[in-house]
């Protein structure tokens, strides 16, 4: 009997990530309230090295989840990782979002309301919540929720990189991610815009769930002429809907040739 298709696909992006970060963010995706098969996780991993690889194909045998392997040694492309995971994706949903995040249990069910709600036009987006540098880097249960979400304040910018929800037919009109941008930054800001001129709705969700950022050092700021470049383009280039016209994620072929 051939397996149902799952309501909502997480799509993961990572290189050489493992330990309690990633474990946490599977683990919380797992303890949702929501019927068994509705979520379908999909870890792209972008290059990361040997290693680190097999770890996280232990990660996946845990907790269910796919991962798909894109060999690359180029720069970190955070668009075109998720790009990847969001074409091997088969949920109704596609739900974006990274490696470092813990989800209040009910945070897909929320998604799946507002969806639902909002008959399938909801471009879902969430403000982030930052767990203090203190807090030492662990597992945690889901009986540590309570008290992890009491001691995280929103983050003071809004952004919408750890969710990002819509239909998956959205992602397929606009052919995903722009993979222009490399290293980190605006692809998220991007997609949000178009999302808007494609006519979806863009809906907030902090009001009703959670979802908690785990501290780590960040990398961000190590390029400034790279994320000088991003931010260029995506002024320049934000009111193009369709993206990525030589090909995206593993389809690299041109814009109206298949």
């Amino acid at each position: 009997m051939p397996r149902p298709r799952a309501q909502i696909s997480a799509v993961i992006p990572v290189r050489d990530r493992s330990g309690p970060r990633l474990e946490n963010c599977l683990r919380s995706l797992r303890w949702q309230d929501v019927e068994p098969g509705t979520i379908e996780i999909v870890i792209t991993d972008f290059g990361s090295a040997p290693a680190q690889a097999a770890v996280l194909h232990e990660y996946a045998d845990h907790h269910g989840a796919q991962v798909v392997r894109v060999e690359t040694t180029q720069t970190w492309n955070r668009a075109r990782a998720l790009n990847h995971g969001i074409q091997r994706a088969t949920g109704r949903y596609v739900f974006c979002t990274d490696a470092d995040m813990i989800f209040a249990p009910n945070f897909v069910p929320t998604l799946l309301e507002v969806q639902a709600r909002e008959r399938d036009q909801a471009f879902v987006v969430c403000h982030c919540r930052d767990l203090p540098e203190r807090l030492a880097e662990q597992q945690w249960a889901l009986e540590d929720f309570p008290e992890l979400l009491a001691s995280a304040p929103f983050r003071k910018a809004t952004g919408t990189g750890a969710c990002q929800v819509a239909r998956r037919e959205f992602f397929e009109r606009v052919r995903g991610y722009d993979e222009g941008f490399s290293f980190w930054g605006q692809e998220d800001n991007d997609l949000r815009f178009r999302a808007g001129r494609v006519g979806l709705r863009e809906v907030w969700i902090q009001d009703q769930t959670a979802m908690l950022h785990q501290w780590h050092p960040s990398e961000r700021g190590k390029k400034p002429l790279r994320k000088s470049l991003n931010d260029i383009r995506y002024h320049l280039t934000k009111r193009v809907t369709v993206k990525n016209w030589r090909g995206w994620g593993e389809r690299r072929q041109p814009l109206g040739l298949g």
